[in-house]
């Protein structure tokens, strides 16, 4: 067979996938693009629209010091209120140890007055109701936070872990006690003499009591009332209805069994769709499973089963928190891997691609700012809602910050491995001569680009972006960053060398600069079949 050399330019069409094996079977289009189905390694990288990896942020410490004796930070929101004058104000509330602190967003915290001596190391709760914060756990009795005064939430309150505000209404599961019940408040209120959870305009509704599940989770959705039970055998429920009596009094119907919720901290919004984690792990979602049931293909979070399955910290999954970040596009997952008592690894899901595309954004964990996330609005920087981490070493951190280092100080690596192609023919020897990284450039430093031939060892070749400037030295009017040039930047691969298959990587590991790629491209001889193994 004669050779014929030609030039094949690859696109990212997938995210992260541990589950379709090490190779991709895909072959060359007319036009000689190659699309890349999924990336086998993802790591400190978020996606652009057009497909490509880009090096995500790096992070910023809210505190300058060391919160409550380096505690690990156990829950965070952020809580806003109106009150009477229609002007809202706004505090950072997070849980560490056996405290609850406070700050205007300025990095500054100080104990809320009254919230000391809380039970130790439980998983905090959160909701918004009348003006008010409602603070639960399975440790504590419920309280409530109007920014001046922590107290406890009000008459006959049962003893509840997370509740969510409904129809006018505080409704409340978790309790101890009664693991099926699902409690609901006076219209309007849940504090003081007029939240009397005990009067005849509140109530309870049983959910399956003895069925060996309780009640893990709730969630206002479409106008109705979810209720998911766990964590063994799964089950999900709708209240419907307005009024504890009358033609639209509450009733409940039994969506699927089969499947539930976690915790209440892994509930979530996206698209027009409620997503929530299962106690295996899976991220799902309503419109999913109303379509296929708790089939475990359907799952969002099936390209990486595998990872889940093999490094989850099941008996603490309870612990984890999901967080959607819309200016993002994004919902981040902090949860709990390998030996982790509390979440220490978070998992990025976008989801403007269907499939959904996730990554894993290994730095956050390995530098303590995984513990818990949370969407925070940012009054610094025009009421932007932003993503922030609490961290295991008593510090809060802003996510996806410019300078693309940890903290102003520490590298991490971008790392983008693609699976082993053939390009449709296992037969034919090929051999690579050249590459091109399609890129917008950020920074004055090198991309490392890598190649791995069959079962030969991997070979690396580093070129420079070509950027005009590093992230914390760039001058206005000066220096040309990422998003205003858009270049390939070619290699002569000398020792590129035969293969049947290749994989390829990018990965950029230095501080203080961003990488964004967007196409390989590939000078290649496709020559003679050959039978020999």
């Amino acid at each position: 067979m004669a050779t014929q050399r030609q030039t094949l330019r690859h696109l990212f069409n997938g995210g992260w996938s541990t589950d379709f094996g090490p190779n991709a079977e895909v072959g060359l289009s007319p036009d000689g693009l190659v699309r890349i189905p999924f990336m086998t390694t993802a790591k400190n990288l978020l996606f652009e629209f057009d497909g490509g990896p880009h090096k995500m942020g790096g992070t910023t410490k809210l505190n300058s010091t060391v919160i409550n004796s380096a505690e690990q930070i156990r829950g965070l929101v952020d809580y806003w209120r109106v009150g009477l004058g229609g002007t809202p104000s706004q505090k950072f509330i997070a849980h560490t140890g056996t405290i609850i602190v406070e700050s205007d967003g300025d990095g500054t915290f100080t104990t809320v007055s009254g919230a000391t001596g809380l039970a130790d190391d439980v998983i905090p709760s959160y909701a918004s109701f009348d003006d008010l914060l409602i603070i639960a756990s399975e440790g504590d009795v419920p309280k409530s936070y109007d920014q001046t005064t922590f107290q406890t939430l009000g008459t006959n309150t049962p003893n509840f872990s997370f509740s969510e505000p409904h129809k006018n209404r505080l409704w409340a599961a978790g309790v101890p006690a009664d693991p099926s019940g699902l409690y609901y408040s006076p219209a309007l209120t849940a504090s003081g003499p007029a939240g009397d959870w005990g009067s005849v305009t509140s109530g309870s509704i049983s959910i399956d009591p003895g069925d060996g599940d309780k009640i893990t989770a709730l969630a206002s959705h479409k106008n109705e009332l979810w209720v998911f039970k766990g964590p063994y055998k799964g089950s999900i429920h709708r209240i419907t209805g307005s009024a504890p009596t009358g033609g639209d009094s509450f009733a409940r119907t039994t969506f699927i069994r089969g499947i539930g919720a976690v915790h209440q901290n892994t509930i979530f919004r996206f698209r027009d769709d409620l997503g929530f984690m299962w106690s295996d792990g899976s991220v799902r979602s309503l419109n999913a499973t109303a379509a296929f049931g708790d089939f475990i293909e359907a799952a969002l979070s099936r390209p990486i089963r595998n990872f889940l399955l093999e490094n989850v910290v099941f008996s603490r999954l309870n612990q984890s928190w999901a967080a959607t970040i819309e200016n993002l596009d994004c919902v981040l997952f902090a949860v709990p891997i390998t030996s982790g008592l509390f979440p220490n690894a978070v998992l990025c899901m976008d989801y403007r691609f269907e499939p959904v595309r996730w990554s894993y954004l290994e730095a956050l964990g390995e530098n303590d700012a995984a513990s818990c996330v949370a969407r925070m609005v940012d009054t610094t920087a025009q009421n932007q809602a932003i993503a922030m981490s609490g961290g295991t070493d008593g510090f809060i951190r802003k996510l996806f910050r410019e300078d693309r280092s940890i903290d102003g100080s520490l590298a991490y690596t971008m790392r983008a491995v693609t699976p082993f192609l053939n390009y449709g023919d296992p037969f034919v020897i090929k051999t690579i001569h050249s590459a091109a990284i399609g890129v917008r450039a950020g920074g004055v430093g090198s991309i490392t680009f890598g190649w791995q031939s069959d079962q030969r060892g991997q070979q690396t070749q580093a070129v420079s972006q070509g950027g005009g400037a590093a992230l914390d030295s760039f001058l206005l009017d000066t220096d040309t960053l990422g998003g205003s040039i858009f270049q390939d930047r070619f290699m002569a691969l000398e020792t590129g060398g035969e293969f049947r298959e290749i994989q390829y990587e990018v990965r950029n590991g230095n501080a203080d600069e961003d990488l964004q790629v967007t196409t390989i491209s590939t000078k290649m001889t496709f020559g003679p079949e050959s039978l020999e193994n």
